[in-house]
C-alpha cells in the first residue's frame, strides 16, 4: 500500500513539474523578440556588476542588481533612456529595480526603485 502511495506521489509531482515547466516555457514565448533582445542587452551591458533582467509584463521590466554597488534610481533612469533609444518609447514601461541577492537567495523581490518610462 505504501509503495502505491509513493508511486502516485511521484507521478503527481512529476506531472506538476512538467506542467509547471511548460507554463514557464509558454510564458517566455509571450514576449516579442524585441523584448528578449532588450533583456539580453541589459544583462550583457553590465560588465562590472552583473544584473538579471526579466519582463514580468509587456510593459514591466524587473532588473535585479547588487544593491551595494548600484544607485537604483539612476540605473532605472538609464534603462528608460536605453528603452527609448531602442524603440520602446511608446510602451510606457515600468522599470522595477530589485535587490539581486534577495531574489537569488530567497526568491523574494525587494524593490529598491521604480520608474515609469514616459
Amino acid at each position: 500500500m505504501l509503495a502505491v502511495k509513493v508511486q502516485a506521489l511521484t507521478f503527481s509531482i512529476g506531472c506538476c513539474a512538467l506542467l509547471g515547466s511548460s507554463a514557464l516555457h509558454a510564458q517566455s514565448k509571450d514576449f516579442s523578440n524585441a523584448h528578449k533582445k532588450i533583456e539580453r542587452a541589459i544583462e550583457s551591458a553590465a560588465n562590472k556588476n552583473p544584473v538579471d533582467a526579466m519582463w514580468v509584463r509587456h510593459d514591466a521590466l524587473l532588473i535585479a542588481v547588487n544593491k551595494d554597488e548600484t544607485n537604483a534610481k539612476s540605473y532605472a533612469k538609464g534603462v528608460c533612456e536605453f528603452l527609448t533609444q531602442n524603440g520602446f518609447a511608446l510602451q510606457h514601461t515600468t522599470i522595477v529595480i530589485a535587490d539581486q541577492a534577495a531574489l537569488r537567495l530567497h526568491n523574494r523581490v525587494m524593490q529598491l526603485a521604480e520608474r515609469r518610462c514616459d
